[in-house]
């Protein structure tokens, strides 16, 4: 989730540059929605496993090219890297 945030906040703030004002509210919608889904994930996160610190809001929250705040927010960031690596140097491995 971080990843496609990241991805996500890049595309939204350029897409007014070169999509019709209602091609971009459509997008913005349909992102809507994708945060919807992932809050309802985050809720389902915490329900089933309680044990869990608030630290792991960070799987689902922020971006990855901000300065981390905690171990969590480290391996997710680090994550995010790794698969955005092997996504954009021929496949996932």
């Amino acid at each position: 989730m971080r990843l496609f945030k990241t991805v996500y906040v890049e595309v939204i703030t350029t897409l007014p540059e070169v999509m019709p004002k209602q091609d971009v509210e459509k997008i913005v919608r349909a992102m809507d929605k994708v945060d919807q889904v992932c809050s309802d994930t985050e809720d389902r996160m915490f329900l089933e496993h309680p044990d869990l610190s608030n630290e792991y809001i960070d799987v689902f929250y922020g971006v990855v090219r901000n300065d981390t705040r905690n171990e969590v927010d480290w391996k997710v960031v680090q994550m995010a890297h790794e698969l955005s690596e092997s996504l954009f140097k021929g496949g996932r491995k």
